[in-house]
């Protein structure tokens, strides 16, 4: 019994017992295991069955299902919905209203030139795109190498059959057998 601890408690120290006692309770133990791995793999299959779980959960997959074309319908609605008010002539009117409600307040935010900076991004941009698609351009109209499969593979002469050859026995061993 170990001391100063509240977990560890005393183990009666038991006799070894006769060797058939134990080899029983090895063989039941072995047993009790087997059947628990069993039962273990059969919930595994069927956790990865997927027509068993709909079956077994159809009430949730179909509420699932459901809620998912519901929000996709939706969404679809209230897009169309605010496409529409969009394009009315009094909000066109309204948007108008706000942006020389803008230029009025910050005018200098209006027609602004572009900074060294913003220059030097832009050239720079614009030519890295000009060189990726110069050489996508370039790829795509080269002509095609050809190919080990384009050459056509020349006919092979037959093999001649094998013929079978005895095996010969070395005079050692058929001296020490007969």
């Amino acid at each position: 019994m170990a001391e100063g601890t509240d977990r560890v408690t005393e183990v009666d120290a038991k006799e070894p017992g006769d060797p058939q006692r134990i080899e029983a309770d090895i063989v039941r133990r072995r047993g009790e295991i087997a059947t628990l791995v069993a039962e273990l793999s059969h919930r595994g299959h069927d956790l990865m069955d997927v027509r068993l779980q709909i079956r077994r959960h159809a009430l949730g997959v179909a509420a699932t299902v459901l809620a998912v074309g519901a929000v996709a319908a939706g969404s679809i609605a209230l897009a169309v919905w605010r496409g529409r008010r969009r394009d009315t002539l009094t909000a066109q009117g309204g948007r108008l209203r706000e942006a020389i409600g803008r230029m009025i307040d910050r005018p200098e935010r209006v027609a602004v030139e572009p900074t060294v900076t913003q220059r030097v991004i832009g050239a720079a941009g614009s030519a890295a795109v000009a060189f990726l698609i110069k050489a996508v351009l370039e790829r795509v109209n080269r002509p095609r190498q050809p190919t080990r499969l384009d050459t056509p593979v020349p006919e092979r002469e037959p093999r001649p059959p094998l013929t079978p050859v005895p095996l010969r026995r070395s005079r050692e061993t058929t001296a020490t057998r007969g």
